[in-house]
């Protein structure tokens, strides 16, 4: 694209939205979306809708995500179909916002066959449902399962803390990571929302770098860097220790991580992140007007993440992206001149409808642990019924 027309035409986005909007979810709600995927559901969400209209829709939803996992070559590197994995996202971060817990049986279906970026986005969905009685006990499992990868674990505990299902655990076994440390990773963003003119297939707004994964309170955790406007909580250059906070409150799905054609070497990936860590305790603000995108002082988010690549050597995204005026160089830009890093799916398949959750066994267990360290009052155990297992797949 021409770059005085690029920063032409992003001038016109920043005086027609303000970050205050963004933040405060005023945008995602008034703006109106281009992805088709939130069209169908705005149209299942539509009370005033005919059922059929709107089952219709969860339909097709659903059928995104049935037709990405059946495609070939779905299970190598992304790129031979980013479209439909774009897509598959989306359709599941949109059933999550339906919230009808029905839709239990049909994501727990899609988790045995897929990979830790769509298993986590699937999580976030599951503890979205509303209402949905059956989702802590599969959550609980995932979280405590030590053949899962840790990001993956994360988002388990982390929705189980959203919807208040007992999740802390003593002597917590620990797995691989999943995310290599210092990778970039992606979200929505306000950029990607109207990014139409960009590619409407790829709503990719926000850029951070994976730190790392620790160990607190009985739960593990994501660490990550990034920058957000000021008016954000926490704000500016920060580091951050939930999905929650990077997704803006699960507002956007969770895209995935990349990394730089020519990787970084173990003591790059050091550096980078030593130097978020560093970075995000200075109080450096977010740059407003985008015309100082890689500091020193004020960022936005993608030039943050090129500020910390370049200081140890590496180019994320070529220069000719970026003019030093406007708002030269996007998240979307960046996100398709670095390439995946993904895991293929895990050989672990996870239990059936009918032993989703953890027994009765298996939980006592766990919290007996707890009692014994902190007294025999201090937890109560969660009962586990019968009728425990997602509803079979139609």
């Amino acid at each position: 694209m021409n770059v005085t027309l690029k920063n032409l035409t992003l001038t016109t986005v920043l005086l027609a939205f303000s970050a205050s909007a963004y933040a405060s979810g005023a945008f995602a709600e008034n703006s109106g979306q281009y992805w088709e995927t939130s069209l169908l559901m705005n149209q299942a969400m539509d009370e005033g809708a005919a059922p059929e209209t709107r089952d219709v829709a969860v339909n097709t939803l659903l059928s995104n995500i049935e037709s990405y996992q059946a495609s070939i070559g779905n299970k190598g590197p992304y790129e031979d179909n980013l479209k439909a994995r774009i897509k598959a996202i989306d359709s599941i971060w949109s059933l999550g916002e339906i919230g009808d817990p029905k839709l239990m049986s049909k994501l727990s279906k899609f988790y045995s066959e897929a990979d830790d970026v769509i298993k986590m986005n699937l999580l976030i969905s599951m503890g979205k449902l509303k209402r949905n009685t059956k989702a802590g006990p599969y959550l609980f499992t995932i979280a405590t399962d030590p053949r899962e990868t840790e990001v993956v674990r994360s988002v388990a505990f982390e929705m189980l803390e959203h919807i208040g299902y007992p999740s802390t655990v003593v002597n917590i076994t620990r797995s691989e990571p999943g995310i290599a440390k210092a990778d970039l990773i992606y979200t929505g963003g306000i950029t990607g929302t109207i990014s139409g003119w960009f590619s409407p297939d790829l709503p990719i707004g926000h850029a951070g770098l994976f730190v790392g994964t620790e160990v607190k309170n009985g739960k593990i955790s994501v660490i990550i860097a990034d920058c957000v406007p000021d008016n954000f909580k926490p704000g500016g250059v920060r580091n951050i220790y939930s999905w929650n906070n990077f997704t803006h409150h699960f507002m956007y799905p969770y895209y995935g991580n990349r990394t730089t054609p020519v990787k970084p070497t173990p003591a790059q990936r050091d550096q980078l992140a030593a130097l978020a860590l560093s970075m995000g305790t200075r109080g450096l603000t977010y740059s407003d007007t985008h015309m100082s995108q890689k500091g020193p002082l004020k960022f936005d988010c993608v030039g943050y993440t090129e500020f910390l690549y370049e200081s140890v050597g590496i180019n994320p995204t070529e220069d000719s992206y970026e003019t030093g005026t406007g708002w030269p160089l996007t998240p979307w830009e960046q996100f398709i001149s670095v390439k995946p890093q993904t895991r293929p799916a895990s050989a672990i398949i996870i239990p059936q409808p009918q032993v989703t959750a953890p027994s009765q066994g298996i939980i006592t267990s766990v919290f007996g642990s707890l009692t014994n360290h902190f007294g025999s009052k201090a937890v109560e155990i969660p009962e586990v019924g019968t009728d425990i297992a997602p509803q079979q797949a139609d």
